[in-house]
């Protein structure tokens, strides 16, 4: 330490004491400081500042509910301030951000830079002749004890730019696969709140009836017990008639625990406060509750849904991603060329220029890259053997989806017209148990057990209802049905409201689903919006109306097998027989679906090395090419048919 004391002393001749002695006690303060760091918890003050945050965040933007809610309504607000869609938004809107980062890596380097050198003594040196090995008799000095230098450098590297552009491909695709994750998140979240405000409903509307006949109950069992402490009846008949009561008290009271909660998951998925007071619209006759159908046969909503589904589009994309990749590997075979040019200052008095411009070309390959190139593009070339597969597997898994989505959307239509019609049967004997009582020709019991049973009958069909609602929403999820339109004007709740009301019926009645079948006959399918216009997007061009599908015959035909949909450069996949006769378009949807066990082909090997250089290089050449002469907008480099509406 007393040696670096005396050198620093000895030094402050040349810098000055004490800026040498000051420059050395903040680098003691600063290595001080970093040993002494240590774990820092919160405090209760700021506990509460974030827990105020977060409830500003989920509900300082929620517009208070001001009358009954509806099912668009409920769908709307849901749309709007549910915060799992909330923040697919802000993810797509990331992807986007990020895709437009990527561009700045496609230009050249721009680089400025400056610096000041000094040191305690000079620069001198001597030289030697080479042919004598003669010594300068006088040492010389070519550069000032301070010097300041200024350099601006623009260079280029062409590897990199084709790097970079392939990147950026990629990232354009990955923008795409988070608006896809968006749309999945949308079509769930829908589904749920279709199913909570149908439980929601049927909660409003046995709550009303549920309490007084709690309490009735509940009198009848107090009144029970004083009767038995008279001793008036026979012990037994006094506890049959109890047990009876504390039966139906019983079953009257988890079915209040059922239905108080369905209002406060209703709440959630509309992000209102809980313990929030708002009002639904109740249905008032079977036209508020109408039975929803779906207007298509098995093979055409199989064909829509490999079109539509947001988990085939994501396995796309990352398809193409695979593809990019091997691009990416064999450009980093390449040697990679560097084009610069700078201009350059220096203060060295002993300098004739102190200020010149420089340029250059320089080229550097790394040849270990071409003893691994093979390798690695056997590992992509896998990779995307491994996406197709697996592509083609969730192709499957949506076709069996849609099966089972009509075959329990059947089932559920069955189990509410059993439930309606017992529902009704219970009914009247209830008007006829509640005469008797009044004319006493029956007792307590019997009229609080005839109107139990008229409650969980109603809760039954309104159960079985929101079943069949719920079933509905399944088969719309599974063709990947969109509650809203690609485009709409505004992001109001009345705007959305109306929006998802337009959309819901297209579906229903069929426009939607054959505007996607026209569209995929024809082969210009609809393009989806981009991550930066969804789903506030500036309004665009009405599709053409599709035509009319014909309508199916009357008579139940021999069965046919449905073919399979082709979907571009996937593997050669077995049929999927769908056995179905041909329904009636008004009918609901009835299938008996058969499923044949696939047998999987073995994959075939990758062709020649030799063959894959000599096309990966025509390929490069031609990808180069186009990078180089296209806009800035990115292009796909394929043009895959299996992307967001088609």
């Amino acid at each position: 330490m007393s040696v670096l004391a005396n050198h620093t002393v000895w030094n402050g001749r040349c810098f000055g004491g004490r800026g040498i002695r000051s420059l050395l006690l903040s680098g003691t303060v600063l290595a001080l400081c970093a040993c002494a760091v240590s774990p820092d918890p919160f405090t209760d003050q700021e506990k509460k500042l974030r827990i105020a945050e977060d409830r500003a965040l989920m509900f300082n933007d929620v517009e208070p509910a001001t009358g009954p809610i509806g099912l668009e309504e409920a769908m709307a607000r849901a749309v709007k301030y549910n915060l799992d869609h909330r923040v697919e938004l802000l993810n797509s809107v990331v992807s986007t951000n990020q895709l437009e980062l990527a561009h700045y890596d496609m230009l050249p380097k721009l680089a400025a830079t400056a610096g000041f050198n000094a040191r305690n003594n000079d620069m001198a040196s001597t030289s030697t002749t080479i042919l004598s090995h003669i010594n300068s008799s006088e040492a010389a000095i070519s550069q000032e004890r301070r010097v300041q230098s200024a350099q601006i450098q623009l260079s280029w590297n062409v590897l990199d730019f084709g790097v970079s552009y392939i990147r950026a491909k990629q990232m354009a695709d990955k923008a795409l696969m988070a608006d896809e994750q968006r749309r999945k998140v949308v079509q769930n979240i829908i589904q749920d709140v279709r199913y909570s405000y149908w439980r929601a409903v049927a909660a409003e509307h046995l709550l009303a009836r549920l309490e007084p006949l709690t309490k009735r109950t509940e009198a009848a069992l107090g009144d029970a017990r004083r009767l038995e402490g008279s001793r008036v009846r026979e012990p037994m008949a006094d506890l049959q008639y109890q047990r009876a009561l504390l039966a139906t008290l019983e079953r009257l009271k988890a079915l209040r625990r059922d239905l108080v909660a369905a209002k406060a998951q209703m709440a959630a998925l509309m992000s209102l406060p809980p313990g929030s007071d708002f009002q639904l619209v109740m249905p008032k006759g079977e036209s508020d509750t109408p039975i929803p159908k779906i207007s298509a046969n098995l093979p055409e909503m199989e064909e829509v849904a490999l079109a539509n589904r947001p988990e085939l589009a994501q396995a796309a994309y990352q398809a193409r991603i695979s593809r990019s990749e091997t691009y990416r590997i064999l450009l980093e075979m390449l040697p990679g060329f560097n084009l610069g040019i700078s201009g350059n200052f220096d203060s060295n008095k002993y300098t004739v220029n102190h200020a010149w411009a420089s340029y250059g070309v320089n080229m550097a390959w790394n040849l270990l890259t071409l003893a691994s190139t093979p390798e690695r593009l056997d590992v992509a070339h896998s990779d995307q053997k491994m996406l197709e597969m697996k592509r083609a597997a969730l192709s499957m898994a949506v076709m069996a989806q849609v099966n089972v989505g009509a075959l329990r959307f059947d089932q559920a239509q069955d189990e509410y017209a059993t439930a309606s019609d017992q529902a009704d049967v219970e009914h009247r004997i209830f008007d006829q148990t509640y005469a008797a009582g009044r004319s006493r020709q029956v007792g307590e019991l019997s009229v609080i057990q005839a109107e139990a049973d008229d409650v969980f009958s109603t809760l039954r069909k309104d159960t079985a209802y929101a079943n069949l609602q719920n079933a509905y929403g399944a088969m719309l999820v599974s063709l990947g049905a969109d509650p809203m339109p690609d485009v709409i004007s505004d992001y109001k709740l009345p705007t959305l409201t109306q929006a998802i009301h337009s959309n819901l019926v297209n579906w229903a009645d069929g426009t939607a689903l054959r505007h996607v079948l026209a569209s995929l006959n024809s082969g210009s399918p609809a393009q989806a919006p981009s991550p930066a216009q969804a789903p506030s997007a500036a309004a665009a061009a009405p599709a053409p109306e599709a035509p009319k599908a014909p309508e199916p015959a009357a008579t139940v035909e021999a069965p046919k097998v449905a073919e399979p949909v082709k979907t571009a450069e996937a593997p050669k996949a077995p049929e999927a027989r769908t056995v179905t006769p041909t329904p009636k378009a008004s009918d609901p949807v009835k299938v008996a679906a058969v499923q044949k066990t696939p047998e999987l082909s073995k994959p075939e090997p990758p062709a020649g090395l030799d063959d894959q250089v000599a096309k990966a290089a025509r390929d490069v050449g031609n990808f180069l090419f186009h990078a180089v002469t296209e806009n800035s907008h990115m292009v796909p480099m394929d043009q895959d048919p299996m992307h967001h509406g088609s």
